[in-house]
């Protein structure tokens, strides 16, 4: 006879971060159709309480703004993918900026036609799911802006935030 009490929660969805509060070990996020990957990820790692996080996942998306870091100009240059799109790979993390959560986030999408595409993301539509391995970390990963660069790097930072 098991205990299923005891086994630990592996998989949740979106709208159930609330069980993960104080949860150190990695789980997974599934989207559904429809959700706004970012608000999606977002709403997770609040509810969940997460003081930061490494994120992989696997899916498909719809009509993803891609986006490519001009040094140089020191500007994103966006391109909207309308239509499904193989989500083959995404990496990215859940860090604090000015005391909030922020998503960074870098996938590689594969077309209808076998080509891939691949950046930075900016926004997406889950379709048909996503699945994100979510493993969170310790304490917050904090960023502040580069004027260098012009992004808003990982840095350290020793006052702890109440994320």
């Amino acid at each position: 006879m098991s205990n299923t009490a005891s086994i630990p929660i592996a998989i949740i969805d979106s709208r159930s971060g609330e069980k993960m509060i104080g949860y150190d070990k990695p789980f997974i996020l599934k989207l559904a159709a429809g959700e706004n990957l970012f608000e999606s990820i977002l709403r997770c790692a609040n509810d969940a309480k997460l003081p930061s996080a490494s994120i992989s996942g696997l899916g498909g998306l719809d009509d993803v703004s891609v986006a490519y870091y001009n040094l140089k100009t020191q500007q994103y240059q966006t391109k909207l993918f309308t239509g499904m799109y193989e989500l083959i790979s995404l990496n990215g993390n859940i860090t604090v900026v000015e005391e909030q959560r922020f998503i960074h986030i870098h996938a590689a999408l594969g077309t209808e036609e076998y080509n891939v595409i691949g950046g930075h993301i900016m926004s997406a539509i889950v379709n048909p799911t996503v699945e994100l391995t979510i493993i969170p970390l310790a304490s917050p990963i904090y960023r502040q802006f580069d004027a260098a660069s012009g992004l808003k790097l990982m840095c350290t930072k020793l006052s702890y935030s109440s994320l």
